[in-house]
C-alpha cells in the first residue's frame, strides 16, 4: 500500500520506493526476460518482484545503500544478462568511452567479454604485453590489483586495462586444467600496428597471418597477395590463418573479404522482426585473386567477429574450407544510447548472418573439418614454427586432397 500524509501526499519513505521501483524494476524485468530456459512473468508480476526486493534491502541490508547505488547496480545486470557486447555506462564511464574512441594510449591487447558472470579472455594479440605477461584465451580474470572482479559490464572490464604507457596491472587468474589461480603483472604499452605475415611453403603454397583486423589490412593483404604471387609463380594453394583473432570492425571485414571474395555478399545483419535486413557486398576492384586458388582458413575458439565474417564469407561462397575449432559467436551490431542523466546503454541490435543465412552471432561457424588434437600425454607447443604446425601441416595434407584423412570432417 501507499504510505501517504496530510492531503494524500506521499510521505518520504514511499517516495523513495516508488521512485526506486519505478527506476530500476523494468531493468530487472527485462533482464527476467531474457532468460532462454523460463518463460517470462508478465510485466505486472516482475515490477511486483522487483518492487518487494528493492523495498526489503532498502529495509534491512546490514548497511544502507544508496538509490543510485542500487539502480546502478540493477542496470548492470540487466545489460550483462541480455549478451557480452551489450553493457550499461555510468555518465562518467560514457564521458571516458567517447573520449577512448580515439584509441588508448597505451593497452593490454587483448579481446575480453563478461560472460557467465566471469570477465572472460576471448583472444591475445600475438606479441602484446598480455600475451608476454603470459595470458591466454580462456582465462578467467578473478581479480585487477587485488580487487574482486564483480559485476563489470564488458566495455568497463576492457577500461581496466588501458591507460598511460608503463602502467603496471596486477591480474589473477583462472585457467581451465590448472587448481589454483595464476598471479601474473601486465605493463601497458602502445600496441604495435598489425603486420600480416606470409610465408612460402613446400608445395609451393603460401601461408598468411592476419593476427587483426584493422583499418589498414584490406590494403596489407593486398600487397601480401601480390607479393606473394610475385615471389612464388604457380602457387597450388593459400592457408590463411585467422586463429586468436577477435579484433575488428565489421566494415573492416568488409573491406578485408571484399580482397577476397570481390563483389560477392560478405555478410548480412538482421534486428527484430519488423526491421530490414542489411546486406553488405565487397567491391569487384579490390580482388586480387581474379583466378580463386584452393584455401583453408584456420579458425579456433578464439576466432571472432570480423575474423569469422571473412571466414563465413569465404566458406559460404565455396572459396575455402574452414580447418580447426568452432568459433566464439561474437559478431553483432551494437548501438551506444545516450540515457536523460548522461548515462548510456551499449545494447546488440542486430545480429551477423553468413552469406547462405547462418546465424554467426551466438553460434560462431562450424569447421568443414576438425583441428588434429595432441596425443595422449603429449603437450602442444604454443606457438611451434609454421613448417612445424599440426594445423599447418593438416591444411597442406587439405589442399593436397588428403584432408579426409588427417581428421574427421563435418558432417
Amino acid at each position: 500500500m501507499k504510505q501517504t500524509g496530510p492531503a494524500g501526499k506521499l510521505c518520504p519513505g514511499g517516495r523513495v520506493r516508488r521512485r526506486l521501483a519505478l527506476a530500476a524494476l523494468g531493468t530487472l524485468a527485462l533482464a527476467a526476460a531474457v532468460s532462454l530456459r523460463a518463460a517470462p512473468p508478465d510485466n505486472y508480476e516482475a515490477l511486483r518482484l522487483a518492487t518487494e526486493a528493492f523495498y526489503e534491502i532498502g529495509q534491512k541490508y546490514v548497511q544502507p545503500k544508496e538509490e543510485g547505488e542500487l539502480v546502478q547496480g540493477a542496470l548492470r545486470g540487466m545489460m550483462n544478462a541480455l549478451d557480452p557486447d551489450s553493457s550499461y555506462l555510468t555518465a562518467a564511464e560514457f564521458q571516458e568511452f567517447q573520449r577512448g574512441k580515439l584509441g588508448p594510449a597505451a593497452e593490454a591487447g587483448m579481446e575480453l567479454v563478461f560472460k557467465d558472470n566471469l570477465l572472460t579472455v576471448v583472444s591475445v594479440l600475438d606479441n602484446s604485453p598480455a600475451a608476454r605477461a603470459g595470458l591466454k584465451p580462456g582465462d578467467h580474470i578473478l581479480k585487477i590489483n587485488g580487487q574482486l572482479v564483480r559485476n563489470l559490464t564488458t566495455q568497463e572490464g576492457v577500461r581496466r586495462f588501458q591507460g598511460s604507457a608503463g602502467t603496471s596491472i596486477k591480474v589473477q587468474v583462472l585457467r581451465n586444467g590448472l587448481v589454483k589461480p595464476l598471479d601474473l603483472a601486465i605493463t601497458l604499452e602502445p600496441l604495435a600496428p598489425a603486420v600480416i605475415t606470409s610465408q612460402i611453403l613446400p608445395g609451393p603454397y603460401a601461408y598468411l597471418r592476419i593476427p587483426y583486423f584493422s583499418d589498414d589490412t584490406p590494403a596489407k593483404l593486398a600487397f601480401a597477395l601480390t607479393d606473394l604471387k610475385r615471389r612464388q609463380p604457380g602457387l597450388k594453394g593459400l592457408i590463411l590463418d585467422l586463429r586468436n583473432n577477435a579484433r575488428g570492425t565489421m566494415e573492416q571485414a568488409v573491406r578485408t573479404a571484399s580482397v577476397l571474395v570481390g563483389e560477392r555478399e560478405v555478410v548480412s545483419t538482421r534486428g527484430r522482426k519488423g526491421t530490414s535486413p542489411q546486406t553488405y557486398r565487397g567491391k569487384d576492384r579490390d580482388l586480387v585473386l581474379k583466378t580463386p586458388l584452393p584455401m583453408v582458413v584456420l579458425l579456433d575458439q578464439s576466432t571472432a567477429r570480423g575474423a569469422e565474417i571473412v571466414s563465413g564469407a569465404l566458406q559460404d561462397h565455396g572459396l575455402a574450407k574452414l580447418l580447426g575449432a568452432k568459433t566464439f559467436g561474437l559478431c553483432g551490431i551494437t548501438k551506444v544510447l545516450p540515457l536523460k542523466d548522461g548515462a548510456a546503454v551499449v545494447m546488440t541490435v542486430a545480429n551477423c548472418y553468413t552469406p547462405k543465412g547462418l546465424k554467426i552471432t551466438g553460434n560462431g561457424l562450424t569447421p568443414d573439418v576438425e583441428g588434429v588434437k595432441p596425443k595422449a600425454g603429449e603437450a602442444a607447443a604454443d606457438k611451434p614454427p609454421v613448417d612445424q604446425d599440426p594445423w599447418v601441416l593438416q591444411a597442406m595434407e587439405l589442399l593436397q586432397g588428403k584432408g579426409a584423412r588427417a581428421a574427421k570432417s563435418k558432417s
